[in-house]
């Protein structure tokens, strides 16, 4: 389990890095994870050390993940990539290359994202 989840801080430390730069909110958010995800000490410093240098999407076995599972890491990233009021177009290209690592259909990212916006009056 920690294991997995410590793929899934990854995935979202890849995000707040999209643009080139960890944003203030952006970066206490992913804070806000480390701090309560359920990880080993070992997976913590790894995670930790996502903040202090650019992280590469890796999306290899995501697909694999129950349906539910792959829906909760798009909509995380969805609201993590509008944490600061301003989403990149790098962060909508790395929305969609996730997208695509998680095997998500358009119809389901779309309401996912509708989703997300609805929750944050956007």
């Amino acid at each position: 389990m920690a294991e997995r989840n410590l793929r899934v801080i990854r995935v979202w430390a890849a995000l707040v890095w999209a643009d080139g730069l960890v944003a203030h909110r952006e970066g206490d958010a992913l804070r806000r994870l480390i701090e309560t995800a359920d990880l080993t000490d070992e997976e913590r410093d790894a995670a930790w050390d996502f903040l202090d240098a650019e992280v590469p999407l890796d999306t290899a076995g995501l697909a694999e993940l129950a349906p539910v599972e792959r829906e909760d890491i798009y909509r995380a990233a969805v609201t993590l990539a509008g944490v600061d009021d301003d989403i990149a177009d790098e962060e909508i290209d790395f929305l969609g290359r996730l997208r695509r690592g998680l095997s998500l259909d358009d119809s389901t990212a779309e309401q996912i994202e509708n989703a997300v916006a609805e929750d944050h009056g956007s």
